[in-house]
């Protein structure tokens, strides 16, 4: 007969080794950070994130990436943990200090986008599930004790504001999913085709924010923010979405 507690024992024991494993892994990169060991700790906060990513992660992959001296890494990894924590003081300043030093602006957002980017998707969805809940929990008294609710108005109100919050976490997965931003990890020229030997379009330098417009074999189609067009090496951007 199968010991089902003893499985389930097995299980926990094994994520809790997993767990404490990771977090020495974690205290280990920290310690080479501190100790400007910059490329090994790059190597072990990578290591660490086939197992997901955190925000304190990103933040000090971000951290490390930028003195040793890989700015656009260091940007695609602070947009990262801020898709996560979009409020976080610390990310903030990081980020805007390290753009600041890039000679190029970042590629313009819209109105709505900056909207949407002042909650993460957890807490769109959240909120949304809460007021849902609160709808539907109005309806149940509606239908099941009509007397204590003679008045719709506040039902009306309350459905409305759930579907517009819906519409939002909506909104705000498609901007996450769909995020077609990139960071260039090195000085390179961008061609005018999708091979090397295609003239100049313009040259990129580490840190340069791009937008993806599509793919061609190892080379992507971008646009800079100044409205150019051209083709890049896969391998010489960080992608904010893998």
């Amino acid at each position: 007969m199968i010991n089902y507690a003893l499985i389930v024992l097995i299980f926990s024991l094994s994520e809790t080794t997993a767990l404490h494993a990771n977090s020495i892994k974690f205290k280990n990169a920290n310690e080479l950070f501190d100790s400007k060991n910059y490329t090994e700790a790059i190597q072990n906060y990578n290591d660490l994130s086939t197992n997901g990513v955190s925000v304190n992660l990103l933040f000090n992959l971000g951290n490390s990436y930028y003195k040793a001296g890989e700015v656009g890494k260091a940007l695609s990894s602070y947009q990262k943990a801020l898709k996560l924590a979009p409020r976080n003081p610390d990310l903030i300043k990081n980020f805007n200090f390290v753009q600041k030093q890039v000679p190029t602006p970042p590629i313009p957002i819209t109105l709505s986008q900056k909207l949407i980017r002042k909650l993460s998707i957890d807490e769109w969805i959240f909120i949304t599930a809460f007021l849902s809940s609160l709808f539907f929990i109005l309806m149940g008294i509606k239908q099941f004790y009509p007397s204590h609710i003679k008045n719709r108005f506040w039902m009306k109100i309350s459905g409305a504001i759930a579907f517009i919050f819906l519409l939002f976490s909506l909104y705000s997965l498609s901007d996450y999913y769909d995020d077609k931003r990139a960071f260039v990890t090195k000085d390179i020229v961008v061609h005018t085709g999708p091979v090397e030997q295609s003239p100049e379009s313009f040259m990129a330098k580490d840190g340069m924010e791009l937008f993806v417009l599509g793919h061609n074999g190892n080379f992507i189609n971008v646009k800079s923010s100044f409205g150019t067009v051209g083709w890049i090496d896969t391998d010489a951007v960080a992608f904010i979405l893998p």
